[in-house]
């Protein structure tokens, strides 16, 4: 007696109404059941099903008032925000310097002056827990967050600095790129615990950007291609290399899974973005995924879905659909003005979470 056949569209309908934490494990299910419900379609519906939203927190430092402007927009220009914001944060400067994309969580730092303080929120349930001050002085170059559970809710955060010291030769400032002061900050023990630092080869540099987080791991690019990996349950570092030799402008996560892009000319001198991804998480072989039409924007730095992405550049930011060739704006510089923009993707579904549940540390 043969097996029977399973319906991919029935299956597609029933996931769209479970929340993302659980598609995950149906995603297990065959090849086919796990490529659909990266589509576009099937997310946009799923969000819609499960009361999520899903967009960009947008901050742009406007030059010559020092002011620091932050707003979200929805991934949907025909959908409103339904209020989400930074504005129920303490008064001050607010930068956003991590987000857990996924889990809709991310972390500031509010600069007040005589000290500077580190904050946990949630946006769309307006929630936040200011967490003690790292106990290494020194500048921050990079800081990851991620959530690792959700029952009891506990997240980690990665901070890279530097001090004085480490960026000083023969009396000059020069930027280092290469040796970092590690810290984690685990929200169970609520403490910041410092490792050892990281040291790059003398031939290498860090590319300073926002870490990419995919299944428990943190990752950077450096000058050199390679990837600088950190794992939040061993808290260890380890290194690998991109597909080739070529140069790669960046990391983006792809399905779930690491992906690299390399920007090169074709045959009819067309710019191209090629997609290369990781095939797992314990490998260091990749592929090749497709070739993506330069639009005119500099880099690719999102995938709110397998068929599309996010170009980014210093003034703007697009949307666009590789299959339909559609692009859309989702924010842009406005004309004279002298504000430089970051861009946070962000993804949220309206559920109260406790900040406070930790087993071990104060409550506050």
């Amino acid at each position: 007696m043969s097996s029977p056949v399973i319906n991919q569209d029935m299956i597609q309908e029933i996931l769209s109404y479970l929340p993302a934490s659980k598609i995950g494990k149906f995603r297990l299910l065959n090849k086919e059941c796990n490529k659909r419900s990266y589509e576009s379609w099937f997310i946009n519906l799923n969000l819609l099903r499960t009361n999520r939203i899903s967009g960009y927190f947008i901050q742009h430092y406007i030059v010559k008032g020092h002011e620091l402007r932050t707003s979200f927009v929805h991934e949907r220009s025909d959908l409103q925000n339904n209020g989400v914001s930074i504005d129920f944060l303490p008064p001050g400067m607010i930068k956003i310097e991590a987000c857990d994309a996924s889990h809709g969580i991310l972390l500031c730092v509010k600069y007040t002056k005589p000290s500077r303080g580190y904050i946990v929120f949630k946006p769309t349930t307006k929630q936040y827990q200011v967490i003690p001050k790292p106990e290494v002085k020194g500048w921050d170059m990079s800081l990851g967050l991620a959530v690792i559970g959700l029952n009891p809710f506990r997240y980690k955060i990665q901070r890279l600095s530097q001090s004085r010291r480490m960026c000083m030769s023969r009396g000059i400032y020069h930027l280092n790129h290469r040796t970092f002061m590690c810290e984690v900050f685990d929200s169970d023990s609520f403490t910041w615990k410092r490792l050892e630092n990281l040291r790059l080869p003398k031939t290498d540099r860090l590319i300073f950007s926002n870490p990419i987080q995919v299944s428990g791991f943190l990752h950077w690019i450096s000058r050199n291609n390679n990837v600088i990996r950190f794992c939040l349950k061993t808290e260890t570092w380890s290194f690998f290399h991109t597909p080739n030799s070529d140069v790669f402008s960046g990391l983006v996560r792809y399905e779930g899974k690491l992906g690299a892009i390399r920007q090169w000319t074709n045959k009819d001198q067309e710019d191209v973005h090629e997609l290369w991804v990781l095939k797992s998480s314990f490998e260091k072989s990749w592929v090749k995924v497709k070739d993506i039409k330069s639009i005119g924007v500099d880099l690719i730095t999102w995938t709110p879905s397998n068929d599309v992405v996010l170009f980014r550049s210093s003034d703007r930011g697009c949307l666009y659909n590789i299959n339909a060739e559609k692009l859309n704006l989702v924010y842009a510089k406005k004309e004279g003005s002298d504000c430089s923009f970051v861009c946070f993707p962000f993804c949220s579904d309206y559920e109260r979470v406790d900040l406070n549940g930790r087993s071990n540390g104060p409550t506050l």
